[in-house]
């Protein structure tokens, strides 16, 4: 049995800072408050966890070593495998015994916004995904997934809350394959009325942070079915789409203003100018300032 914790916890990075404080080594904000990444290094001992109410996704980044888990799903015996992990539902106290030091990676979502996000892709609604919780998972994919949604909140979250959303369907979707309950597919795209009140949406101010779930009530779909129709209709995912625009704006404003780069950032819907940069050059190939310089001298 695992530990009696004196209280209960509303998110599993509060639990943590109260009881292993000590181990943490950064933490990271996403573009979606509710949602937590974070690293500790975990030397050999007792690491059990209080039951939660999100679904927490962990991997093993740096060390090995023996384990003894129990997620709620029966114990079971490991040796840790760098880049592999485990998954452990909602509302489930642990007993977790490891052998060795490691530095391990946890993103805790809340099971709540999950079931919102995910409606119409067949997730369990207690959040219980069978086998995968009696085992360490190696999927490449998924971890994947995990590694994207690291790099991004590492790097101020340029590709921002739509992203962040579209990752964590993919995460789900992965979960319920692994789980062998594959999601089931809807096929054809928006409707050409449909697709531009959905455009317009994202196109008519790119300060804002607008939600996949805004952009499905709009399309009459679910968000996972929402997300393949419009992807279907453009070629891009909405997360894609939405930074295709604010690139082509952050573009236009550098070729006709006199408007500082910190100027420019908030207005094409980035948070700092760092997150701005990095994401124009990801897409342009150059900062916005090589940018600007380029287009100036072009224009001479």
């Amino acid at each position: 049995m695992g530990r009696v914790w004196k209280r209960g916890y509303s998110d599993f990075l509060s639990f943590y800072e109260e009881n292993y404080k000590f181990s943490i080594v950064r933490i990271n904000a996403t573009a979606i408050d509710q949602i937590k990444v974070f690293e500790a290094d975990q030397g050999p001992g007792d690491w059990s966890d209080a039951a939660i109410p999100e679904l927490v996704i962990t991997r093993i980044v740096e060390g090995d070593g023996l384990a003894t888990i129990d997620l709620g799903a029966g114990r079971f015996r490991h040796s840790l495998l760098k880049r592999g992990g485990v998954v452990t539902p909602p509302n489930t106290a642990t007993d977790i015994y490891v052998e060795r030091q490691h530095r391990i990676q946890f993103i805790a979502i809340p099971y709540s916004f999950i079931l919102g996000l995910t409606k119409g892709l067949g997730v369990p609604e207690d959040g219980d995904f069978g086998r995968i919780h009696s085992c360490q998972l190696t999927d490449p994919f998924l971890f994947s997934i995990f590694d994207e949604i690291v790099k991004e909140v590492r790097g101020g979250s340029p590709r921002g809350r739509m992203f962040i959303e579209g990752a964590v369907m993919t995460l789900l979707s992965t979960l319920s394959a692994l789980a062998q309950h594959p999601v089931r597919h809807e096929i054809g795209g928006l409707s050409p009325v449909v697709l531009k009140r959905v455009v317009d949406c994202i196109s008519d101010d790119l300060t804002e942070q607008v939600t996949l779930a805004q952009l499905a009530d709009i399309a009459g779909l679910s968000v996972f079915h929402f997300c393949r129709a419009f992807k279907k209709s453009t070629g891009l995912a909405p997360y894609k789409f939405q930074t295709a625009r604010r690139i082509e704006k952050a573009k236009l404003l550098l070729d006709t203003t006199d408007f500082m780069i910190t100027d420019i950032a908030p207005m094409v819907g980035y948070e700092t100018p760092q997150a701005f940069a990095r994401m124009f050059r990801q897409v342009v190939g150059q900062t916005p300032t090589a940018y600007r310089q380029h287009s100036i001298s072009n224009s001479v």
